[in-house]
């Protein structure tokens, strides 16, 4: 048991995926408040009044955000995730990174909502500031250090998936699963997709209880870590699972999706030998033709032949 657990834990995983898993955060940092949360940047004219800050907010000395503190925490953000994605002093700029969007979801939930789709990311943003430097592609050189944080990144996805049912049974009770939830969420943002779903209510209460199912028996993608073929299959079916449910919804679990591809084995994703590669085809193909062009055009040649 002890020996399966350390193997879980301390993994040693590829340096190429801790590149590959920077340039995504960084990426998602750069997208985000302008393509997902266009809203947050908007908090900067709300008055101070309407600010109720989560436990973290009262318990740190962090002023009320207002126009100067929203526009300068989202420039850190941005100025910190571009070095961040192409790997220029990592760990310098990844600290930067975190407290800055720390920050910026304290603003953002801090107005009655609170998202829990970004766990599993703010805890990928803290870890790869731990984690050494790396290059694209890099298989040679592995690092238990490196499979212990993603390790970390994979229970926080997994607790978003987890502790989302929890909640729902601490605040509606056994009753969540068969209450008007879906059709409720359907006729204020369903689609075409979904609001045939409406005729069939027994259909969407079946749907609520497959939830529940589903999202209790996520930690199963967390055992089968010896088996890495059918824990790719499972996060492909996550993947499969948000795209129908922002089909069905328009409900989009992005930061999530992002931090959940430290289970995929992206140290297999090269650019530079990927461009290398396409170059070297060019060149070869040019000098096919130059050699092809060069034997036309010989008369003596084309008689000897």
């Amino acid at each position: 048991m002890t020996r399966y657990v350390n193997g879980f834990f301390f993994t040693p995983v590829a340096l190429g995926r801790v590149a590959a898993m920077r340039f995504l955060a960084g990426l998602f940092v750069c997208i985000e408040w302008w393509a997902y949360k266009p809203f947050i940047i908007q908090h900067r004219y709300l008055p101070e009044d309407l600010y109720q800050p989560l436990l973290i907010g009262r318990i740190l000395p962090i002023p009320a955000p207002n126009y100067w503190i929203v526009t300068g925490t989202l420039t850190v953000c941005l100025a910190a995730a571009v070095p961040v994605m192409f790997g220029y002093r990592p760990r310098l700029f990844g600290w930067i990174l975190f407290i800055a969007y720390f920050e910026w979801m304290l603003i953002y939930n801090s107005y009655g909502k609170v998202d829990h789709a970004s766990f599993g990311f703010m805890v990928l943003l803290l870890v790869l500031c731990m984690m050494p430097e790396a290059r694209w592609g890099d298989r040679t050189h592995r690092s238990e250090r490196v499979g212990w944080g993603f390790n970390l990144v994979q229970i926080a996805v997994v607790c978003t998936y987890f502790l989302s049912t929890w909640s729902k049974f601490r605040y509606g009770g056994f009753d969540w699963a068969n209450s008007g939830v879906f059709t409720w969420a359907i006729i204020r943002r369903g689609t075409v997709f979904s609001d045939w779903m409406l005729d069939f209510p027994q259909l969407l209460t079946a749907a609520q209880w497959g939830m529940v199912a589903f999202e209790l028996l996520t930690p199963l993608v967390l055992f089968v870590y010896p088996w890495k073929r059918i824990q790719y299959s499972i996060i492909a079916f996550f993947y499969v699972f948000h795209v129908a449910i922002f089909a069905a919804l328009t409900i989009s679990f992005l930061p999530h999706l992002f931090a959940m591809a430290c289970f995929l084995p992206l140290e297999r994703v090269d650019p530079q030998g990927l461009m290398r590669r396409v170059r070297a085809k060019r060149k070869g193909r040019k000098d096919a033709r130059e050699h092809r062009d060069r034997g036309e055009s010989d008369p003596e040649l084309t008689a000897t032949g």
